[in-house]
């Protein structure tokens, strides 16, 4: 999955002791661009929204049902006021251990618009599986956690035996490979955000994904869309906006600030990306 420098890895804080995370989104307006390694079911229950999934989009109206993969680059739209979503996030390993079910991870590997049209056995039954599993979360009784993933069982359950007789006897194994190379990426991207200002080097970064660079070249540019030193370049520019508009900071501190070692490097780089001087960028925005 190829992903735009402008989605955002978003992480997810699954509870301490369950890895999966249920949540209501009541926020209105367009989220930005996002990716994350965990699979995520969404579903509204109060006015619809429009939800754009690999530059695809898809209208979901109240209680549509959309399976998003994981690594999957997706964006919110909510236009009106008092909208609400039931957002189920999980981490597919959570399967791995119950016989037979590893296998179905074909199940999550697209995204897949669930509606009572197109099929509403399937349909009817993850949403009330989904709506109980919120009950659980609220109530929070005993054994709340153990009652959530047994449904969460039963929904990759449901969803495997509706897809099974589409999907390639090896697709497991894709899936596998599949989430090994996202894993590898974020701790990759995760790192670099953290470590812009760091003198990086393509086999530094390279040893951490445990790839030769000849490997990681390829593989980074396939998954970030562009090459590292250009990923890296762009992070160490949005920092740079953010200071030249946030701060009065002068535009010596900003470049080494941002990970550039010479305010001469600073100065071409960020002209040659914004089309302008760092000093003429701050002028124009505030």
């Amino acid at each position: 999955m190829i992903k735009s420098p402008e989605a955002v890895l978003e992480a997810v804080d699954y509870d301490a002791t369950a890895p999966f995370l249920l949540s209501s989104d009541t926020q209105s307006g367009e989220s930005s661009k996002h990716w994350h390694s965990a699979v995520e079911i969404i579903m509204p229950v109060k006015n619809g929204c429009d939800i754009s999934v690999n530059e695809y989009l898809s209208r979901l109206e109240e209680y549509d049902i959309l399976v998003i993969p994981t690594g999957d680059i997706h964006e919110i739209n909510a236009s009106k006021p008092g909208s609400e979503r039931l957002v189920l996030q999980f981490d597919f390993t959570l399967f791995k251990s119950v016989k037979d079910l590893g296998s179905a991870s074909f199940a999550f590997y697209k995204p897949r618009l669930i509606t009572p049209g197109s099929s509403p056995e399937l349909h009817r039954a993850i949403k009330t599986l989904l709506l109980e599993a919120f009950d659980e979360y609220r109530e929070k009784r005993d054994y709340f956690e153990a009652s959530i993933t047994a449904k969460l069982i039963n929904i990759a359950v449901q969803t495997a035996r509706k897809q099974q007789e589409n999907v390639p006897e090896a697709f497991s194994e894709h899936f596998t490979k599949r989430k090994v190379h996202i894993v590898n990426f974020n701790r990759c991207i995760e790192y670099i955000n953290k470590h812009y200002k760091e003198d990086l080097s393509l086999e530094f970064i390279a040893g951490i994904a445990g790839f030769s660079k000849f490997h990681f070249t390829r593989w980074f540019k396939q998954f970030a869309g562009v090459s590292f030193y250009e990923y890296l370049t762009q992070v160490r520019i949005k920092v740079a906006e953010a200071m030249l508009t946030g701060t009065e900071s002068p535009i010596t501190e900003i470049a080494l600030e941002s990970g550039f070692q010479s305010i001469a490097t600073f100065n071409r780089v960020f002209k040659s990306h914004k089309k302008s001087t760092p000093t003429e960028f701050r002028d124009r925005n505030n």
